[in-house]
C-alpha cells in the first residue's frame, strides 16, 4: 500500500504542498518516501528510505523548484521491494509514481527486455513508466493524444491494481486509474491549480470545491495553461477495496465519497447486533457491570465507540499506542511484527483488573498482532479477552498491494473459528460477516474488491501478450 499526490498551479511552487500532503499520506507507507518537481529549466527528484520528515529538510523543499510536482509514500508488497518513488525517465522526461500492484511486472519486464527497454529497480511502478515510455516515443499527435493511446495500450497489457500520478516533463500533470478503480485515488480545484492524491485528507485543505474520484479507467490530463482533458479509457465495473474503509484509510478521509470514519462506526454497530443475538451475550450479561469494550488503537476507535453505544456498555481505552513506531501490520517481516507489539502498545492494569474486556480490532490477519494484545491484558488481570473484528475472515491472499500475498500466512484459512481464538487466546471470537460488512460500506457487493474474503478477484491473474 501506498500513498500519492499530484499538484499543478500557475502561481506557486508545489514542494510545501506536496510535503504536507505526504505527511498527511504517512499512515499508507513508511519505508520510503520522494519527491519530484520541475521547471522549464530542470527537474528535481529527491527520495530515499525512512519517514517524510526524515528525508526532507526545509532547504531541500526550498531548493525543488517548480509549479508542478508528484511525491509518493511506500511500503513495499514483497521484501526486498524498497526502491523509492517517483521515477524519471529522462530519455523521455517522464516522471511516476503509483499506488497498488502489477502483477504480471515480470513478465512485462521481459517483453520489454526484448526490445531492448530494462528496468533498473525492482518497483513496479518504473515497470509502468517504463511501459507507458515505449508506447509514448511510437506514437505521434499531440501530447495529450500520444498520452491517452499510451494509456490505453498500457490497460490492455497490466494486470492488478494501478493509480498513477505522472509528469510530462514540460508539459502537464497526467494520472490514470485501473478500469476497476481497485485502488484510491481522488483530486480536486485548487487556486490556480489542480490536486490529486490518494485520500482526500492530503489535500483537503487546498481544495475549493468538494473532492472528486478519477473514474474507472479514467486519464486526466491538465497542461500548464490549466487546460483539463479526461477520456475513459478502459472503464469496467468498479471494484474499489473494501480494505481502505476497514483499515487502511484516515478516519476523516473520503473513499468514493464515502466518509471513512462513518463507516467504521456502521461495522460497530454491525459487530453489536452479531454480538447480542450470540449464546455469548446472554451469558456475560449476567455480570454486565464487569464488561467494558476496548478498541485497539487507532483504526478501530470509531467502530469500539460505536459498539459501546449499542449495547450500553462503558467504553474504556485499555490500550495505549506508542505513535512514534509505524503501522504493525505493514513491517516487513514477522519477526519484526512480534518484536514491536511488546515496544508498540501497552496495556493499563487499573483499567482492565477484574474486568470482563470485549477487544474491537479493525481486521485479523496472521493473529500475531492480536496474540500480543490479548496476553498484556490478561496479564493485567483482565478476568476474561472476547476479541471483534470488523473485517471478515481473511482466507486469500491479496494481489493488489496489501501485504498479505500467500494464503499460508493468514490465520483464517484453514482453521476453524475455535481454533483462532485458541491461538489468539481469546475467550471468544467475533468476525463481521460480508453481508453486514457491504451495508456498513454502503455500496453494492459487486462494486467492491473483497477477493480476500471470497476468492473473486476482479482482473486476471495471468494472460498473454505482445509489445
Amino acid at each position: 500500500m501506498c500513498g500519492i499526490i499530484g499538484i499543478i498551479t500557475q502561481d506557486h511552487p508545489v514542494s510545501f504542498d506536496l510535503y504536507n500532503g505526504l505527511l498527511d499520506l504517512q499512515h499508507r507507507g513508511q519505508d520510503t518516501a520522494g519527491m519530484y518537481t520541475e521547471t522549464a529549466e530542470r527537474v528535481y527528484l529527491k527520495k530515499g528510505a525512512g519517514l517524510v520528515h526524515e528525508i526532507f529538510e526545509e532547504d531541500h523543499l526550498q531548493e525543488m523548484q517548480g509549479n508542478l510536482g508528484i511525491a509518493q509514500v511506500r511500503y513495499p508488497t514483497t521484501v526486498g521491494k524498497i526502491d523509492s518513488q517517483p521515477f524519471y525517465n529522462d530519455y523521455m522526461g517522464i516522471a511516476m509514481a503509483h499506488n497498488g500492484h502489477v502483477l504480471n511486472e515480470k513478465l512485462v519486464r521481459e517483453k520489454l527486455a526484448d526490445k531492448r527497454v530494462y528496468c533498473d529497480s525492482d518497483c513496479d511502478a518504473e515497470t509502468i513508466l517504463k511501459l507507458f515510455s515505449y508506447y509514448f516515443n511510437q506514437f505521434s499527435g499531440t501530447v495529450i493524444e500520444r498520452c491517452f493511446q499510451s494509456i490505453e495500450k498500457c490497460m490492455s497489457i497490466l494486470l492488478g491494481s494501478y493509480s498513477v500520478v505522472a509528469v510530462i516533463r514540460n508539459e502537464g500533470l497526467l494520472v490514470f486509474r485501473d478500469p476497476h478503480a481497485i485502488r484510491p485515488l481522488v483530486y480536486g480545484k485548487i487556486d490556480q491549480g489542480y490536486a490529486f492524491s490518494s485520500e482526500s485528507i492530503a489535500i483537503e485543505s487546498l481544495l475549493l470545491e468538494p473532492v472528486e474520484n478519477v473514474l474507472p479507467g479514467e486519464a486526466i490530463f491538465i497542461d500548464k495553461q490549466l487546460n483539463i482533458s479526461k477520456k475513459l479509457i478502459q472503464p469496467q465495473v468498479r471494484r474499489h477495496c473494501m480494505f481502505e474503509w476497514v483499515y487502511f484509510s484516515r478516519a476523516t478521509s473520503r473513499i468514493e465519497n464515502i466518509n471513512v470514519n462513518q463507516v467504521r462506526g456502521n461495522l460497530g454497530k454491525k459487530l453489536a447486533e452479531l454480538y447480542m443475538e450470540s449464546p455469548v451475550f446472554e451469558r456475560l450479561n449476567q455480570d454486565e457491570s464487569k464488561i467494558i469494550v476496548a478498541a485497539v488503537p487507532e483504526t478501530s476507535r470509531p467502530s469500539a465507540v460505536v459498539f459501546s453505544r449499542r449495547t450500553g456498555y462503558e467504553y474504556k481505552d485499555v490500550l495505549e499506542k506508542n505513535r512514534f513506531i509505524g503501522r504493525i501490520f505493514i513491517k516487513p517481516s514477522e519477526t519484526r511484527r512480534r518484536s514491536e507489539v511488546a515496544s508498540k502498545i501497552k496495556a493499563i492494569p487499573e483499567v482492565i483488573k477484574d474486568k470482563i474486556v470485549l477487544l474491537i480490532d479493525d481486521s485479523i490477519v496472521r493473529g500475531t498482532t492480536s496474540r500480543g494484545i490479548v496476553e498484556k491484558i490478561r496479564s493485567k488481570g483482565a478476568k476474561e479477552v472476547h476479541l471483534f473484528s470488523t473485517c471478515p475472515p481473511l482466507i486469500n491472499p491479496c494481489h493488489y498491494g496489501v501485504d498479505f500475498p500467500t494464503r499460508e500466512e493468514l490465520i483464517a484459512n484453514g482453521r476453524t473459528m475455535d481454533e483462532i481464538a485458541n491461538y489468539i487466546g481469546a475467550n471468544s471470537l467475533f468476525y463481521m460477516t460480508p453481508e453486514k460488512l457491504y451495508e456498513a460500506i454502503g455500496l453494492p457487493e459487486d462494486s467492491l474488491c473483497k477477493a480476500c474474503i471470497d476468492n473473486q478477484y476482479p482482473t486476471p491473474l495471468f494472460q498473454e501478450f505482445e509489445l
